[in-house]
Protein backbone atom coordinates (compact mmCIF):
# COMPACT_ATOMS: atom_id res chain seq x y z
CA UNK A 1 0.00 0.00 0.00
CA UNK A 2 1.44 3.33 -1.46
CA UNK A 3 1.96 6.03 1.23
CA UNK A 4 -0.35 9.01 1.33
CA UNK A 5 0.11 12.70 2.18
CA UNK A 6 -1.71 11.87 5.61
CA UNK A 7 0.33 9.35 6.43
CA UNK A 8 3.84 11.66 5.48
CA UNK A 9 2.58 14.03 8.17
CA UNK A 10 1.34 11.57 10.83
CA UNK A 11 4.65 9.65 10.71
CA UNK A 12 6.95 12.40 9.95
CA UNK A 13 10.15 12.42 12.91
CA UNK A 14 9.24 15.87 14.28
CA UNK A 15 5.43 14.43 14.73
CA UNK A 16 6.89 10.96 16.18
CA UNK A 17 9.11 12.92 18.47
CA UNK A 18 6.85 14.73 20.39
CA UNK A 19 4.93 11.74 20.30
CA UNK A 20 7.42 9.89 22.23
CA UNK A 21 8.40 12.91 24.81
CA UNK A 22 4.78 12.87 25.73
CA UNK A 23 4.51 8.84 25.87
CA UNK A 24 7.93 9.17 27.91
CA UNK A 25 6.69 11.74 30.00
CA UNK A 26 2.87 9.65 31.01
CA UNK A 27 5.00 6.49 31.19
CA UNK A 28 7.00 8.17 33.81
CA UNK A 29 4.35 9.33 35.91
CA UNK A 30 2.65 6.05 36.16
CA UNK A 31 5.92 4.03 37.01
CA UNK A 32 6.82 6.56 39.73
CA UNK A 33 2.62 5.79 41.19
CA UNK A 34 3.47 2.25 40.99
CA UNK A 35 6.92 2.62 41.91
CA UNK A 36 7.71 5.81 44.05
CA UNK A 37 10.86 7.48 45.49
CA UNK A 38 11.63 6.54 49.03
CA UNK A 39 10.34 9.45 51.69
CA UNK A 40 13.61 8.76 53.38
CA UNK A 41 17.29 8.23 52.54
CA UNK A 42 19.07 9.29 49.76
CA UNK A 43 16.98 10.81 46.90
CA UNK A 44 17.37 9.49 43.41
CA UNK A 45 20.62 10.81 41.37
CA UNK A 46 17.68 10.53 37.95
CA UNK A 47 14.73 10.97 37.14
CA UNK A 48 12.48 7.81 36.30
CA UNK A 49 11.98 9.98 32.86
CA UNK A 50 15.77 10.19 32.30
CA UNK A 51 16.40 6.47 32.85
CA UNK A 52 13.40 5.85 30.52
CA UNK A 53 14.96 7.66 27.80
CA UNK A 54 17.88 5.70 28.19
CA UNK A 55 15.86 2.52 28.05
CA UNK A 56 14.15 3.85 24.23
CA UNK A 57 17.80 3.80 22.76
CA UNK A 58 18.24 0.39 24.39
CA UNK A 59 15.33 -0.53 23.06
CA UNK A 60 14.95 0.89 20.18
CA UNK A 61 18.47 1.51 18.56
CA UNK A 62 19.46 -2.44 20.10
CA UNK A 63 22.72 -0.85 21.31
CA UNK A 64 24.52 -2.96 23.96
CA UNK A 65 24.68 -1.51 27.42
CA UNK A 66 28.51 -0.16 27.48
CA UNK A 67 27.35 1.77 24.53
CA UNK A 68 24.45 3.72 25.50
CA UNK A 69 24.66 7.63 25.22
CA UNK A 70 27.00 9.71 27.58
CA UNK A 71 26.50 13.14 28.27
CA UNK A 72 26.22 15.74 31.29
CA UNK A 73 22.71 15.14 31.35
CA UNK A 74 22.44 11.26 30.80
CA UNK A 75 22.80 8.76 32.93
CA UNK A 76 25.34 6.40 33.19
CA UNK A 77 25.06 2.70 31.88
CA UNK A 78 25.26 1.36 35.17
CA UNK A 79 22.84 3.33 36.87
CA UNK A 80 20.78 1.98 33.88
CA UNK A 81 21.05 -1.29 34.42
CA UNK A 82 20.48 -1.12 38.22
CA UNK A 83 17.14 0.76 37.68
CA UNK A 84 16.08 -1.99 35.12
CA UNK A 85 16.62 -4.63 37.36
CA UNK A 86 14.86 -2.80 39.94
CA UNK A 87 12.03 -2.87 38.10
CA UNK A 88 12.26 -6.62 36.75
CA UNK A 89 12.71 -7.93 40.66
CA UNK A 90 9.63 -5.92 41.76
CA UNK A 91 7.16 -6.67 38.31
CA UNK A 92 6.94 -2.72 37.60
CA UNK A 93 7.21 -3.22 33.57
CA UNK A 94 4.65 -6.10 33.66
CA UNK A 95 2.07 -3.93 36.00
CA UNK A 96 2.80 -0.54 33.94
CA UNK A 97 2.45 -2.51 30.77
CA UNK A 98 -1.08 -3.35 32.29
CA UNK A 99 -1.93 0.09 32.89
CA UNK A 100 -1.17 0.98 29.52
CA UNK A 101 -3.01 -2.08 28.08
CA UNK A 102 -6.06 -0.98 30.17
CA UNK A 103 -5.66 2.63 29.24
CA UNK A 104 -5.99 1.97 25.75
CA UNK A 105 -9.06 -0.01 26.12
CA UNK A 106 -10.63 2.90 27.79
CA UNK A 107 -9.62 5.12 25.31
CA UNK A 108 -11.00 3.08 22.33
CA UNK A 109 -14.76 2.55 24.21
CA UNK A 110 -14.35 -0.85 25.33
CA UNK A 111 -14.27 -2.48 28.66
CA UNK A 112 -10.98 -2.58 31.11
CA UNK A 113 -10.82 -6.15 31.35
CA UNK A 114 -10.23 -7.92 27.63
CA UNK A 115 -12.63 -11.03 27.38
CA UNK A 116 -10.87 -12.32 24.29
CA UNK A 117 -7.31 -13.11 23.38
CA UNK A 118 -5.18 -14.12 20.57
CA UNK A 119 -2.23 -16.30 21.20
CA UNK A 120 0.82 -17.20 18.46
CA UNK A 121 4.57 -17.69 18.94
CA UNK A 122 7.63 -16.31 16.97
CA UNK A 123 11.00 -17.90 16.61
CA UNK A 124 13.89 -15.72 16.87
CA UNK A 125 17.80 -16.15 16.46
CA UNK A 126 20.25 -16.02 19.10
CA UNK A 127 23.88 -14.27 19.36
CA UNK A 128 27.36 -15.85 19.99
CA UNK A 129 26.65 -15.65 24.32
CA UNK A 130 25.73 -18.17 26.41
CA UNK A 131 22.54 -19.28 27.24
CA UNK A 132 19.36 -21.76 26.73
CA UNK A 133 18.94 -21.91 22.88
CA UNK A 134 17.02 -25.00 20.40
CA UNK A 135 16.62 -25.75 16.77
CA UNK A 136 12.76 -24.19 15.45
CA UNK A 137 12.78 -27.32 12.63
CA UNK A 138 9.68 -25.97 11.17
CA UNK A 139 11.13 -22.28 10.62
CA UNK A 140 15.09 -23.82 10.58
CA UNK A 141 16.14 -21.32 13.53
CA UNK A 142 18.17 -21.73 15.87
CA UNK A 143 17.29 -19.57 19.08
CA UNK A 144 14.41 -19.19 20.98
CA UNK A 145 10.87 -18.80 20.88
CA UNK A 146 8.39 -15.75 22.32
CA UNK A 147 5.14 -16.77 23.17
CA UNK A 148 3.02 -13.68 23.06
CA UNK A 149 -0.67 -13.26 23.95
CA UNK A 150 -2.56 -10.24 22.95
CA UNK A 151 -6.31 -8.92 23.01
CA UNK A 152 -8.36 -7.94 20.10
CA UNK A 153 -6.71 -4.30 19.07
CA UNK A 154 -2.72 -6.44 19.18
CA UNK A 155 -1.86 -5.03 22.98
CA UNK A 156 0.41 -7.38 24.79
CA UNK A 157 -1.02 -9.52 27.58
CA UNK A 158 1.23 -11.95 28.37
CA UNK A 159 5.03 -12.33 26.70
CA UNK A 160 7.11 -15.62 27.38
CA UNK A 161 10.64 -16.89 25.79
CA UNK A 162 11.05 -20.49 25.78
CA UNK A 163 13.98 -22.59 23.45
CA UNK A 164 12.89 -22.64 19.90
CA UNK A 165 12.75 -26.54 20.14
CA UNK A 166 10.25 -26.35 22.57
CA UNK A 167 7.15 -27.02 20.34
CA UNK A 168 3.94 -24.64 20.74
CA UNK A 169 1.58 -26.95 22.54
CA UNK A 170 4.01 -27.28 25.14
CA UNK A 171 5.38 -23.37 25.28
CA UNK A 172 1.52 -22.48 26.04
CA UNK A 173 2.32 -23.78 29.86
CA UNK A 174 4.47 -20.91 30.17
CA UNK A 175 1.40 -18.66 29.64
CA UNK A 176 -0.44 -20.07 32.68
CA UNK A 177 0.48 -17.13 34.93
CA UNK A 178 -0.53 -14.51 32.20
CA UNK A 179 -4.28 -16.67 31.78
CA UNK A 180 -4.09 -16.33 36.29
CA UNK A 181 -4.00 -12.68 35.64
CA UNK A 182 -6.81 -12.05 33.69
CA UNK A 183 -9.49 -13.83 34.79
CA UNK A 184 -12.08 -12.60 32.21
CA UNK A 185 -10.43 -14.10 29.35
CA UNK A 186 -13.55 -16.55 27.49
CA UNK A 187 -11.92 -17.08 24.02
CA UNK A 188 -8.57 -17.39 22.08
CA UNK A 189 -8.04 -17.80 18.94
CA UNK A 190 -4.72 -20.09 18.14
CA UNK A 191 -2.76 -21.30 15.36
CA UNK A 192 -3.45 -25.24 14.62
CA UNK A 193 -0.16 -25.80 15.74
CA UNK A 194 -1.85 -25.74 19.46
CA UNK A 195 -4.48 -28.62 18.79
CA UNK A 196 -3.89 -30.50 21.65
CA UNK A 197 -5.59 -32.12 24.17
CA UNK A 198 -3.27 -30.97 26.88
CA UNK A 199 -3.94 -27.60 25.35
CA UNK A 200 -7.64 -27.43 25.51
CA UNK A 201 -7.06 -28.55 29.22
CA UNK A 202 -4.99 -25.92 30.37
CA UNK A 203 -7.25 -23.61 29.11
CA UNK A 204 -10.64 -25.17 30.29
CA UNK A 205 -9.04 -24.95 33.67
CA UNK A 206 -8.96 -21.12 33.36
CA UNK A 207 -12.78 -21.13 32.16
CA UNK A 208 -11.27 -20.44 28.41
CA UNK A 209 -12.92 -21.90 25.37
CA UNK A 210 -10.44 -22.68 22.35
CA UNK A 211 -10.81 -21.94 18.73
CA UNK A 212 -8.59 -22.72 16.38
CA UNK A 213 -7.49 -20.79 13.25
CA UNK A 214 -6.13 -21.96 10.25
CA UNK A 215 -6.18 -24.13 6.87
CA UNK A 216 -4.77 -27.85 6.56
CA UNK A 217 -2.61 -27.94 3.85
CA UNK A 218 -2.09 -24.05 2.83
CA UNK A 219 -0.17 -23.13 -0.07
CA UNK A 220 1.51 -19.28 0.15
CA UNK A 221 0.75 -16.12 1.83
CA UNK A 222 -3.03 -15.75 3.26
CA UNK A 223 -4.66 -13.50 5.65
CA UNK A 224 -6.15 -15.76 8.75
CA UNK A 225 -8.96 -14.13 10.61
CA UNK A 226 -8.20 -12.74 14.31
CA UNK A 227 -4.56 -14.23 14.08
CA UNK A 228 -3.54 -11.29 12.11
CA UNK A 229 -3.89 -9.48 14.78
CA UNK A 230 -0.90 -11.02 16.53
CA UNK A 231 1.01 -11.11 13.82
CA UNK A 232 0.68 -7.33 13.33
CA UNK A 233 1.85 -6.92 16.60
CA UNK A 234 5.10 -8.94 15.89
CA UNK A 235 5.45 -6.93 13.28
CA UNK A 236 5.56 -3.78 15.56
CA UNK A 237 8.29 -5.50 17.82
CA UNK A 238 10.84 -6.20 15.44
CA UNK A 239 10.55 -2.13 15.14
CA UNK A 240 12.82 -2.13 18.12
CA UNK A 241 16.03 -3.39 17.15
CA UNK A 242 17.27 -5.34 20.71
CA UNK A 243 14.45 -7.58 19.61
CA UNK A 244 15.80 -8.60 15.96
CA UNK A 245 18.43 -11.02 17.29
CA UNK A 246 18.02 -11.84 20.90
CA UNK A 247 21.31 -11.37 22.86
CA UNK A 248 20.29 -11.59 26.24
CA UNK A 249 22.31 -14.38 28.46
CA UNK A 250 18.94 -15.98 30.03
CA UNK A 251 15.16 -16.87 28.81
CA UNK A 252 14.05 -14.31 31.57
CA UNK A 253 16.26 -11.22 30.25
CA UNK A 254 14.65 -11.87 27.14
CA UNK A 255 11.59 -11.67 28.22
CA UNK A 256 11.62 -8.36 30.13
CA UNK A 257 13.44 -7.15 26.81
CA UNK A 258 10.63 -7.84 25.17
CA UNK A 259 7.80 -6.46 28.30
CA UNK A 260 9.85 -3.14 27.62
CA UNK A 261 9.64 -2.99 23.87
CA UNK A 262 6.10 -3.49 24.71
CA UNK A 263 5.77 -0.88 26.71
CA UNK A 264 6.97 1.64 24.53
CA UNK A 265 4.93 0.24 21.95
CA UNK A 266 1.85 0.17 23.73
CA UNK A 267 2.47 3.84 25.09
CA UNK A 268 3.07 5.32 21.56
CA UNK A 269 -0.40 3.31 20.96
CA UNK A 270 -2.25 5.30 23.16
CA UNK A 271 -0.14 8.75 22.66
CA UNK A 272 -1.00 8.71 19.29
CA UNK A 273 -4.85 7.71 19.62
CA UNK A 274 -5.00 10.64 22.46
CA UNK A 275 -3.59 13.05 20.23
CA UNK A 276 -5.39 12.19 17.45
CA UNK A 277 -8.43 13.05 19.74
CA UNK A 278 -7.28 16.32 21.06
CA UNK A 279 -6.42 17.20 17.50
CA UNK A 280 -9.98 16.24 16.59
CA UNK A 281 -11.80 18.05 19.48
CA UNK A 282 -9.54 21.44 18.77
CA UNK A 283 -11.13 20.70 15.10
CA UNK A 284 -14.64 20.95 16.37
CA UNK A 285 -14.26 23.68 18.78
CA UNK A 286 -12.74 25.30 15.93
CA UNK A 287 -15.48 25.33 13.80
CA UNK A 288 -18.07 26.02 17.03
CA UNK A 289 -16.66 29.02 16.81
CA UNK A 290 -16.88 30.18 13.76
Amino acid sequence: MAWTAEDRRKYAPAIQEVLRRGMLVRLATAIDTIDPPAKVGRPRDWSTLTMLGALWHLARDGCVWRRLPVGPALPPHQSVWSRFLRWRLRAVLDRALAVLVACRRLAAGRKRRPTAAIVDTQSVRTGPQRGPRGYDAHKKIKGRKRVLMVDTQGDPLGVQVVPADVQDRDALATLAPDLAAHPSLRLTWMDLGFAAERCDELLARHGIVQELVGTLGRRGFVVEPRRWKVEQTFGCLQRYRRLRVDDEASTASSRHMTILASLFMTGMRLERMLQARGFQADAVTGLRRR
